[in-house]
């Protein structure tokens, strides 16, 4: 990989990315002699916008049913942090009157 720093780079980046274009290799740019970035052709996958268009993509047929996997959360008890959370004392601010 070539390596070219980066006040180079910067006064020749047309021609940096032209040689990247026409080759396909990777110019790595330095700073003091070391790499700090990468100017590389782009990749040839393109991502899929969206998760739900993925060809991979499978949903279960229950993934709508009310309360599944949910049942713990849904109890006639309280416990004891949502008795703490729900109750209705008084609380103090800090400041002082």
């Amino acid at each position: 990989m070539r390596e070219v720093g980066l006040y180079e780079a910067k006064t020749k980046i047309s021609a940096l990315i032209e040689q990247v274009q026409a080759s396909g290799q990777s110019i790595a740019l330095t700073k003091h002699g070391k790499v700090v970035a990468e100017l590389c052709p782009p990749s040839r996958i393109r991502p899929t916008r969206g998760c739900l268009k993925g060809k991979d993509f499978k949903m279960s047929n229950d993934f709508d049913q009310p309360g599944l996997g949910f049942e713990d959360f849904f109890t006639s008890e309280l416990t004891p942090l949502q008795i703490v959370s729900e109750s209705k004392g008084k609380y103090r601010t800090g400041k002082k009157k």
